[in-house]
C-alpha cells in the first residue's frame, strides 16, 4: 500500500500505466502524446468541500471540454493538491493521429491520501490502464 505521494512518484505511476497500453496495444507513445481530461460523477458518493473546490473550479466540463493537455500539464493538473490525488484514474488510448497519440485520463472527482487511492493492485495507484 502507497503511504506517499509526490509529483515525481505520481508522474512515475502514470507513465508506468502509459506503458502497459503501449506493450498491449502494440503502440509507440511517442514524446508529443496528448491527453484528455475526463471528470467521472461518482453516482451516490459524495464530495468533501476540497472535491466540490476543485470541480467547480478547475475539473469542470466546461473548461475541459475539447482541450487536449502535454504530459506536464496534466500532471501539474492532478497532482495540485499532492498528497491527495484523484481516487482512481482510468488510462485508455483514445486516438491515434499521425503526428501524436491521444490518452484520455478518466478521474475520479473524489481527491483521497494516498493510502485510500484505488488500484493499488496495479503497483501505480491511482492509475488504471484500460486496455
Amino acid at each position: 500500500m502507497i503511504k506517499y505521494m509526490d509529483k515525481r512518484t505520481f508522474k512515475d505511476h502514470m507513465l508506468q500505466a502509459l506503458k502497459e497500453i503501449a506493450i498491449s496495444r502494440n503502440v509507440k507513445l511517442e514524446d508529443n502524446c496528448k491527453f484528455t481530461v475526463v471528470p467521472v460523477i461518482e453516482h451516490g458518493k459524495s464530495l468533501n468541500s476540497t472535491d466540490e473546490y476543485l470541480h467547480r473550479g478547475m475539473f469542470n466540463e466546461k473548461k475541459l471540454s475539447g482541450r487536449e493537455f502535454d504530459l506536464e500539464a496534466v500532471v501539474n493538473m492532478l497532482a495540485c493538491r499532492l498528497p491527495l490525488c484523484p481516487l482512481w484514474i482510468n488510462v485508455a488510448l483514445k486516438e491515434i493521429r499521425e503526428d501524436m497519440t491521444v490518452i484520455e485520463l478518466q478521474i475520479s472527482l473524489r481527491f483521497r491520501n494516498p493510502s485510500l487511492l484505488q488500484n493499488q493492485d496495479t503497483g501505480h495507484p491511482p492509475f488504471k490502464s484500460i486496455i
